[in-house]
C-alpha cells in the first residue's frame, strides 16, 4: 500500500520512469542528479553527443544539476532559483530545466559523421500531486536522446510543504526558451508523459547540435492550493436584550414582571453542511417563564415561528433548526417573563440562564455522521425585589434618628454636668460654714 501511494502522488508516473533508467535502487532512494557519468568543462567539451556534463557552466555551474524553482510573486517577479524551496498553499511556483549538448562544435559536420549531433531529443517531467505539511517531494526532470554516450540524464529539485497542498500545472506555461526560431514556444502536456516532447532549435524535431550555442532551458509553472480538511466545527453566542432588541447583552439587570428576549446565535465555521438543534434550560422555570408562541428562527435568509405555543421542545428535547451550509448562520429567538416579586427574596437574586446547540455533520451522500458536538452558552440576569413589603431588619447606620439619639445624649451630659458643679459648690459652702470660716492648711 504505501508504494502505491507514494506513485500516486507523481502526476505521471515519474517514479517509474526513474526506475526504468537504473536510478532507483530496489528500496532505495534516487540520487539527486543521474547516473554518474564522465564529466568535462568549457575548455574540454565531450568528443560525442551527451547532455548535461559540464561542470563549470558560467550561466548554471555544474549541468548535472539542471533541474531548479523558484515562487512567482503576485507581480510577477521571482527571487534566485533553487534546489530546495518551502510551498505553501495560493502561491505559484515555476520549475526551470536547463539543457546542453556538450559536444563540440567540430562534431557536428559530416566529416566527423554528425557525431556532435543529438536526435530524437525529448524532455519528460514530473511533479507531485500533493504534498502533507512538512512532507518534502520532488520536482523532476528527464533528457533523453539518441547517439548520445549517456541515453538519458535526471535531475531533481525538492519543495517542503509548509501546509497541506495540491499541486496543478498552470495550463500553456510551459514553454521552450533557446537562440532558436522555437524560442518561446508552447510545449504540450507530452511533457508531463514518461514518453516527453521533444526539443529543438528551429523546429521541435528532437534535433539539437553540440556547443552552448545550441542550449536551451524549459519552463513551466504550477499552483499549490491549501487543502482545507473536512470538518464540523461551529460557535454559538447566546444574549438577551431588555429594550426589544436595541441592545444584546451577557448581563442585565430586571425587575419583576418586566419582558425580556433571548437570542441563540449559531455559526457553520466548518466545511460541511451541519444539522443543528438548539435547546434552552429556562433556568429549569425558577425565575422566569416563557412566553408562549414568542420561539422564531431566522435562518437561511428567511424567518419561521416555531409551533411550540409553550415552549416545550425548545426546553426538553430541542427545536430542530435544519441544514446549516458552511458559513452560514442561524438565530433562534425566544421570550420571558420575570415572575412577580412575590416568588423573589427581598434584595438582589441572580439567574443563569443556560442554551445549548447541537450539531451533526451532513456528509457529501446525505448521511449524517455519526457524531454529534455540543457547545453551551449562558447569559446573567440579575432580579432586583426593593418594594414596600422589603423593611429592613435594623436601622440604618446614618439618617435623622440617629441624629435625634445624638441630640439627646448631648443634652443629658449637659444637665448631668450642671448638676455635678452645683451640687459641688454646695457642698463646699456647707463645709466652710461648720469650720468656722476657716480653710484646711495644705500638707507639706
Amino acid at each position: 500500500m504505501k508504494d502505491k501511494k507514494q506513485n500516486k502522488k507523481k502526476i505521471f508516473v515519474s517514479a517509474l520512469t526513474l526506475a526504468v533508467l537504473g536510478g532507483l535502487a530496489a528500496g532505495g532512494k534516487a540520487s539527486a542528479w543521474g547516473p554518474e557519468r564522465d564529466t568535462y568543462t568549457n575548455a574540454n567539451p565531450a568528443p560525442q553527443a551527451v547532455f548535461n556534463s559540464i561542470t563549470d557552466n558560467a550561466a548554471v555551474g555544474d549541468e548535472r544539476d539542471f533541474v531548479r524553482i523558484v515562487e512567482v510573486h503576485e507581480d510577477g517577479t521571482k527571487d534566485a532559483y533553487t534546489n530546495d524551496l518551502t510551498i505553501r498553499g495560493g502561491h505559484d511556483y515555476e520549475v526551470y530545466i536547463y539543457y546542453h549538448n556538450n559536444a563540440s562544435a567540430s562534431y557536428n559536420t559530416v566529416e566527423e559523421n554528425y557525431k556532435g549531433v543529438a536526435r530524437n531529443v525529448k524532455v519528460s517531467a514530473a511533479f507531485p500531486e500533493s504534498l502533507r505539511a512538512g512532507e518534502k517531494g520532488q520536482v523532476d526532470a528527464i533528457i533523453s536522446a539518441d547517439r548520445t554516450l549517456v541515453p538519458k540524464v535526471w535531475d531533481e529539485a525538492y519543495i517542503t510543504a509548509e501546509e497541506n497542498v495540491t499541486l496543478a500545472y498552470i495550463a500553456d506555461s510551459a514553454k521552450i526558451f533557446n537562440g532558436g526560431q522555437v524560442n518561446g514556444s508552447l510545449l504540450t502536456t507530452d511533457l508531463f508523459s514518461a514518453e516527453g516532447t521533444l526539443l529543438g532549435y528551429n523546429t521541435l524535431n528532437g534535433v539539437v547540435y553540440g556547443c552552448d550555442e545550441y542550449s536551451g532551458h524549459i519552463v513551466y509553472r504550477i499552483r499549490a492550493t491549501k487543502v482545507v480538511e473536512p470538518s464540523s466545527t461551529f460557535e454559538m453566542d447566546k444574549k438577551i436584550s431588555a429594550d426589544g432588541g436595541a441592545t444584546w447583552l451577557d448581563d442585565v439587570a430586571l425587575e419583576p414582571g418586566k419582558e425580556a428576549e433571548f437570542k441563540i446565535v449559531y455559526k457553520n465555521t466548518g466545511t460541511l453542511t451541519q444539522k443543528v438543534t438548539v435547546f434552552d434550560t429556562l433556568e429549569n422555570g425558577v425565575g422566569m417563564e416563557y412566553v408562549a408562541g414568542s420561539t422564531r428562527i431566522v435562518a437561511n435568509g428567511t424567518e419561521r415561528l416555531v409551533q411550540d405555543e409553550t415552549g416545550g421542545k425548545l426546553f426538553s428535547g430541542g427545536v430542530e433548526v435544519g441544514e446549516i451550509k458552511p458559513g452560514e448562520t442561524a438565530e433562534i429567538y425566544y421570550k420571558v417573563k420575570i415572575k412577580a416579586a412575590s416568588e423573589f427574596s427581598c434584595g438582589k437574586t441572580v439567574l443563569y440562564n443556560l442554551a445549548g446547540v447541537s450539531a451533526q455533520a451532513v456528509n457529501e451522500d446525505g448521511t449524517t455522521a455519526s457524531g454529534v458536538a455540543t457547545q453551551h452558552d449562558k447569559v446573567r440576569v440579575e432580579v432586583n425585589r426593593d418594594d414596600n413589603t422589603c423593611l429592613p431588619s435594623e436601622l440604618p447606620s446614618t439618617g435623622p434618628a440617629e441624629l435625634v439619639l445624638a441630640g439627646v445624649m448631648a443634652a443629658g451630659l449637659i444637665v448631668g454636668a450642671f448638676y455635678y458643679v452645683n451640687s459641688k459648690r454646695t457642698l463646699k459652702k456647707l463645709q466652710t460654714e461648720a469650720t468656722g470660716g476657716l480653710e484646711k492648711p495644705e500638707q507639706m
